[in-house]
């Protein structure tokens, strides 16, 4: 069972709040780093969302602390697992190192509910190691996308690292808000660009089973 459907809102803690946002950190077994889950109402149909979200050159003006983002390949459906590989730099405060992300998503999408679930995973040896830069070991984290109304959709992002390298996990976790708060912020702003009003062509599979929720509670926390 995978990190995003063992999380327990019971073990969480709410360390932020306000009119459009909720952040709680929460405990991974046997890690020392706190996973979060951002809960955000979006004042933006969930295909802008959508195009942000597909829009890898524009991440850098958004995703907290990315120098750069490229995709790396787009699976194609005759392969056993599709979507794409994304390479992601992530800059961190000297005296530590900025962090390599190599991460597969996967997209699936509701066709009852029209609610989209974009999955991530590590794959860390995608590309050979890069001696000026900490590869991220692991990761595990997802997107859901949920409609609300025509203008509006509930966004929740959901997230855990082992940064891997050297970094204590009490700095790492004073910060872990950091990027939820940033990320969706700069998320509300993005979306009302008008190249993001064009629905993105995604090649998300039409699969109820593969959407996981598990965020129920949180919301209603």
């Amino acid at each position: 069972m995978s990190f995003i459907e063992k999380i327990n809102s019971a073990a969480c803690t709410l360390r932020l709040k306000n009119d459009w946002l909720k952040i709680f950190t929460c405990p991974v077994p046997s890690s020392d780093f706190l996973s979060f889950v951002g809960i955000a109402i979006i004042d933006a149909p969930q295909h802008a969302v959508l195009s942000l979200l597909y829009d890898i050159e524009a991440a850098t003006e958004w995703v907290w602390k990315t120098k750069e983002m490229r995709l790396l390949k787009e699976l194609s459906d005759e392969e056993s697992n599709e979507g794409r590989i994304v390479y992601q730099l992530v800059s961190a405060p000297w005296p530590v190192s900025d962090r390599e992300i190599i991460t597969r998503s996967q997209g699936y999408v509701d066709p009852e509910t029209s609610e989209v679930f974009i999955k991530l995973e590590c794959v860390a040896d995608f590309l050979p190691l890069n001696d000026k830069y900490v590869r991220v070991p692991q990761l595990e984290g997802a997107w859901n996308i949920i409609p609300v109304s025509e203008n509006q959709c509930r966004v929740v992002f959901r997230l855990h690292i082992e940064p891997g390298g050297e970094i204590p996990s009490w700095l790492a976790n004073i910060a872990v808000i950091d990027t939820p708060y940033h990320t969706m912020n700069n998320m509300r702003q993005m979306v009302k660009k008008a190249k993001y009003m064009t629905p993105v062509e995604a090649p998300f599979k039409k699969s109820s089973k593969d959407v996981i929720l598990n965020y129920e509670q949180f919301i209603k926390e």
